[in-house]
């Protein structure tokens, strides 16, 4: 009864309902707080889909190019020498340039749908990663270039005796070796110039596929 009485003292229960509303207020704000929070997380792992989603396609692209470009080594041409001097009344050097130049010609045609490849996902990796999209204006310019030699390769096609592939195989790969008196023909140095572009695309294309593998890695690890 006592208890009775003591609530229902005016000024207990104006204590009591303002002590509600604070309650009530402390609970709305938390509410809304929360609401916020799990909205802002929402917005942000969307954000990190989208961008993951972005950094796949971009990986994707760079795996494809790297199936798409391969270097034309100074391979020996002595046996289709031998067997076109003896099957065929064109001259074998001849057949070889005109060959040359058609696998050239076709590689010039890819590299120029990877160029523009390149300047658009350049532009996409710029949204994501400055330092991917750096690596990819890499990979740009590497094409460039090797649009530039090959189409002087198409111009000056060569054909080479088993040593002369066999030392332009050789500088290929020791891309830091100079070719100033080596007594090379100029057709070989735009061969070995165009093997040499096609190893730079390699490393460039791998340099910015770890740059995508590492930002992947970062977005997924993020709880």
């Amino acid at each position: 009864a006592g208890v009775g009485l003591f609530v229902m003292s005016a000024e207990v229960r104006e204590i009591l309902i303002a002590l509600a509303a604070l309650v009530a207020v402390i609970i709305a704000a938390f509410s809304i707080n929360e609401s916020r929070r799990i909205r802002q997380d929402s917005i942000e792992r969307e954000s990190r889909d989208r961008k993951e989603r972005l950094v796949n396609e971009v990986a994707e692209w760079l795996r494809e190019l790297d199936g798409r470009i391969y270097p034309e080594l100074g391979v020996s041409q002595s046996l289709a020498i031998d067997v076109l001097k003896a099957s065929s009344e064109i001259s074998p050097e001849t057949w070889l340039r005109q060959h040359e130049r058609d696998i050239t010609f076709a590689n010039v045609t890819t590299l120029f749908s990877c160029i523009k490849g390149a300047e658009y996902y350049q532009k996409l990796a710029a949204t994501l990663d400055e330092k991917l999209s750096s690596l990819i204006e890499v990979v740009m310019n590497d094409l460039e270039q090797r649009m530039q030699i090959a189409t002087k390769k198409m111009e000056s096609p060569g054909v080479y005796g088993e040593e002369e592939s066999q030392l332009i195989d050789e500088l290929i790969e020791n891309d830091d070796r100079p070719l100033e008196g080596l007594n090379l023909s100029e057709q070989a140095i735009i061969t070995i110039r165009f093997g040499r572009n096609a190893r730079a695309i390699r490393k460039s294309i791998l340099n910015a596929i770890d740059k995508a593998i590492e930002l992947k890695t970062s977005l997924i690890q993020v709880p």
